[in-house]
């Protein structure tokens, strides 16, 4: 079949009908993004201005330890439980995914409050440092995403997450921008990311209880927890394999801030920073539509229309891979002067280094649904053996890359983690495929 006749295809269709306007939300909220990062980063430079890049990542490491990712469990037992009639089930998925979310991030914002008087030495920071990125943790209070993003997905409400995100990113723009207008301090930065986070939370949260109620799942706080188990077979065990794959995936995500910071200096994590968000262009565009496909092919896996998941897979495969690519190729080519209009001179030191961590970025984009699909035929425990061992390949040669040649070095060593991730990942996804079909057909 020939690549045009591809969106033809029912399910690429429904994919890229919900996937579009959350596309166009993420690409609001990216341009959002870095109409901050530049107002941040010109205002208070490399040095400043990587200091709260580390806060972000303390912050980021602690959640993904304390964080369950319960969206892929609201949605992979939500869905059955909608295609068997059972909405009552779906409620208490849904309560069930807010309890673990308020308590981890309870837990998460304690552990921060911890780390920020235990870390400094490792980034130098000074006494009063250490203090902002406690507070910092306020940030994790609020947190319940992994409960709304769940409940936006399985409700099909792509566009109000789209909306409601995108309006949140162009506040928390308006909330720093008045902050740099009035002449803040680096604390008053701080307090105006901090307040602008805090907002988004709580704004989103709210809209994804509006959507269940208006879904009819209104009920879910008053549904009972017990006998969980036996309702939905299996799914502690893939809260705690999702929770453990994804805790790997995101070490993996944030381990090169950590290495340039702690080897590096504060100067080269405001570079790195910069080079981390700009390269996140591509995963803005096709990461949504990765996020519908993850519900579709968790409704294919639950009818087990393997032959109909392969389609899907390879489909939405190749339309995000020759995209993505093409945005690299552009991205590459106007890299100096995108960074110079986006943070300035003091910057431009990072575009070697921007256009090799861009290119890792568009291999993840590549991988990203094949990695959805891992998870939505129910194996995280395979895919969190796989990505364990990746990112001892990740350390190792972050630390020698960062020695030899500083960032340049560093994002080398995510373009190999990368390579290695796609390699493994599309051997193992299409030899359990052919089994796969092979078992439903006898």
């Amino acid at each position: 079949m020939r690549a045009p006749e591809w969106f033809r295809d029912r399910a690429v269709r429904k994919v890229a009908k919900h996937g579009i306007p959350v596309a166009l939300g993420k690409i609001a909220t990216a341009a959002s993004g870095l109409v901050t990062l530049a107002i941040v980063a010109r205002y208070l430079g490399p040095g400043p201005f990587g200091v709260i890049a580390l806060f972000r990542t303390v912050v980021t490491f602690v959640d993904l330890f304390a964080n369950f990712n319960t969206w892929q469990a609201v949605i992979k037992y939500g869905t059955e439980a909608i295609a068997d009639g059972r909405r009552t089930d779906v409620q208490r998925v849904i309560r069930l995914a807010f309890v673990i979310d308020a308590v981890t991030a309870s837990v998460g914002a304690v552990v921060v409050v911890g780390l920020a008087f235990i870390v400094p030495d490792l980034f130098g920071w000074t006494a009063h440092e250490s203090l902002l990125c406690a507070v910092y943790a306020m940030t994790l209070v609020t947190k319940v995403s992994g409960t709304s993003d769940g409940i936006f997905r399985i409700c099909d409400a792509y566009r109000a997450q789209g909306i409601v995100g995108s309006l949140m990113a162009v506040v928390m723009t308006a909330i720093v921008a008045v902050a740099v207008a009035v002449g803040a301090s680096f604390t008053g930065c701080v307090l105006a990311l901090i307040a602008g986070e805090v907002l988004n939370n709580v704004v989103m949260t709210v809209t994804s209880f509006w959507v269940a109620r208006k879904s009819g799942f209104g009920g879910w706080h008053q549904s009972s927890l017990r006998h969980l188990g036996a309702a939905f077979p299996g799914i502690r065990h893939f809260l705690l394999a999702t929770n453990a794959q994804l805790t790997v995936r995101t070490m993996q995500s944030e381990l090169d801030m950590i290495a340039v910071g702690s080897m590096l200096g504060k100067a080269s994590a405001g570079l790195f920073r910069l080079i981390k968000q700009l390269g996140t262009i591509p995963g803005r565009i096709f990461n949504p539509f990765e996020s519908v496909l993850f519900t579709e092919l968790a409704r294919c896996s639950a009818a087990r229309d393997y032959a109909g998941f392969r389609k899907l897979l390879r489909r939405t495969i190749g339309i995000s891979g020759v995209g993505a690519f093409v945005i690299w190729l552009a991205a590459a080519s106007l890299a100096e002067p995108l960074i110079h209009v986006v943070a300035g001179d003091e910057f431009i030191a990072a575009v070697p280094a921007f256009r090799i961590y861009l290119f890792a970025m568009i291999l993840q984009v590549i991988g990203m649904p094949i990695l959805r699909a891992m998870i939505a035929l129910g194996r995280p425990g395979t895919l969190f053996m796989f990505d364990s061992a990746s990112l001892v390949v990740l350390a190792a040669a972050a630390i020698v890359g960062g020695h030899l040649w500083g960032l340049s070095g560093i994002a080398s060593a995510v373009l190999l983690h990368k390579s290695v991730q796609l390699a493994w990942s599309s051997i193992f996804i299409w030899r359990f495929l052919g089994r796969a079909e092979a078992g439903v057909q006898a």
